[in-house]
């Protein structure tokens, strides 16, 4: 007999804060989407989700939505540090995810700068509000992740109308030989 077991993600439907979120998230102590979506639409109806047992993990019910009998669910409380939809993600699929190297990009800005132009790339840097980014070969972008903590990840992007994907990751790559963040994540547009 086959079996199967099936993972659903709903990213950024959270139903409560973690219980360190006043140390490591302060102002999160009350994060609640599922509790703020019900506050300003009381009469949702989310029948599928109500069946898979989303009340049970919520610990209440709602007016149009109640615990089921047959829901088999959990809540857990995450390890990996900071707040990191993939590493979270790795996590619920079964890995146990190590504390990452945290470096908001401004402070690796110019040696990622010197490696980039030391292989040939022409890089500008950008300041604004206290933050830096680069631009390299006049389409890509170098800067922190905006999904994650600051200095959780980095992000190359580039318009694919003016840069080929290759040439991007490329990029890419070199970033990452001098950085210690978690990931450098290549976005084509």
């Amino acid at each position: 007999m086959r079996k199967r077991f099936i993972v659903i993600v709903l990213d950024g439907f959270g139903i409560g804060a973690m219980k360190d979120a006043h140390i490591v998230r302060p102002g999160d102590e009350t994060a609640n989407t599922l509790g703020s979506i019900l506050k300003d639409c009381p009469d949702i109806k989310l029948p599928v989700l109500e069946r898979l047992g989303l009340m049970n993990a919520f610990g209440r019910e709602s007016r149009n939505m109640k615990f089921s009998p047959a829901a088999n669910f959990g809540r857990c409380e995450l390890m990996h540090y900071g707040a990191d939809t993939f590493m979270g993600h790795q996590e619920i699929m079964g890995t146990l995810p190590k504390k990452p190297e945290a470096h908001p990009f401004l402070e690796k800005a110019e040696e990622v700068k010197r490696h980039l132009i030391q292989n040939g790339h022409e890089v500008r840097v950008i300041e604004k509000q206290g933050l830096k980014y680069l631009v390299v070969d006049q389409y890509a972008t170098v800067a922190d992740n905006l999904e994650a903590d600051p200095g959780m990840c980095y992000n190359v992007t580039a318009p694919l109308d003016f840069m080929p994907f290759d040439k991007e990751m490329e990029i890419a790559r070199l970033v990452r030989e001098v950085v210690t963040v978690g990931r450098v994540i290549v976005f084509g547009g």
